[in-house]
């Protein structure tokens, strides 16, 4: 009885024993746990932040300055400002690139436009976008473009960029063009480029996509950019503007945007808010305003 009771406490020793030792096994750390502990969770680093800057008429009269008027030397001081903070601004394709294949942006991007397609932007703002070394885009409006052509006064005080022009600027390394609507720049029966209430979806593509092609046959294809008259969007036509090939939709909804590069835009609509860029307040209030410090 001794001796079996001699092997029962041996063997409850033992067992004890191995308890403790795989015990302290799993609450040490091997050196896989170590590493994986030490190395920090993977952050993403496809998101970009991308302010977006609306500007419209630049006069040099100071008296014509007001909500979508702006001065000559007002402008120069934006583009100073930009230049100064670090800001690099960025065409179409460069957004594109990004969001489709993840080629690289600046390290601080800044998209800027200028719609309804004034003449002056060509005449005043042309100039120092040129000598700041500046990117930007003008949506033109094709009616305002075509009662241009037919009034032959190219005063920038009050005319619109001919198909002349545009070919232009797009021929050059400053400005891209985008499309403004043909003839949906109004409020008058609908707002804009949206659809109405209890509008059909089959009529209100019908119309979009008319207003839309009377655009096209103006200033041909390859054209990437939509800005939506008062930022009145409608998604309905959304697949009208992604047939005709037009990528980057622009809205005129005040606030921020982050663009991706992770594959979730690829090929995809990219809707991008702006900032209106008012003539009654400074530099570093409407900059201030925009989040670019």
């Amino acid at each position: 009885m001794r001796l079996l009771a001699f092997i029962l406490s041996v063997i409850l020793l033992i067992g004890a024993f191995f308890i403790s030792y795989t015990l302290k096994m799993k609450a040490e750390p091997t050196s896989a746990d170590m590493d994986m502990a030490e190395s920090p969770p993977a952050v993403s680093h496809s998101a970009v932040s991308l302010p977006a800057l609306m500007y419209h008429s630049v006069l040099k009269n100071p008296s014509r300055t007001g909500e979508y008027v702006i001065t000559p030397s007002l402008l120069e001081n934006d583009l100073k400002y930009l230049r100064d903070k670090g800001y690099t601004t960025v065409s179409p394709e460069e957004i594109l690139a990004f969001t489709d294949e993840g080629e690289p942006l600046p390290e601080k991007p800044v998209f800027i436009t200028f719609d309804d397609g004034h003449l002056n932007n060509m005449t005043y703002a042309l100039p120092l976008l040129e000598e700041y070394d500046m990117k930007a885009v003008v949506n033109i409006t094709g009616a305002f473009t075509v009662q241009s052509e037919k009034e032959n006064d190219p005063n920038p005080a009050y005319a619109y960029l001919t198909r002349e022009n545009a070919a232009e600027l797009s021929s050059g390394d400053v400005f891209s063009v985008g499309c403004h609507t043909y003839n949906m720049h109004s409020l008058n029966g609908r707002r804009g480029a949206a659809k109405n209430n209890g509008e059909s979806k089959d009529e209100y593509l019908r119309v979009f996509a008319e207003d839309t092609d009377k655009w096209l046959d103006i200033f041909g294809n390859g054209h990437t950019v939509y800005a939506y008259p008062y930022g009145a969007m409608s998604r309905e036509g959304f697949d009208v503007l992604k047939e005709r090939g037009f990528r980057i939709i622009l809205t005129c909804r005040e606030t921020g945007n982050l663009v991706y590069s992770d594959g979730s835009m690829k090929d995809e609509l990219v809707i991008i808010d702006r900032y209106n860029r008012t003539g009654l307040v400074q530099t570093d209030e409407f900059m201030s305003a925009c989040g670019i410090k």
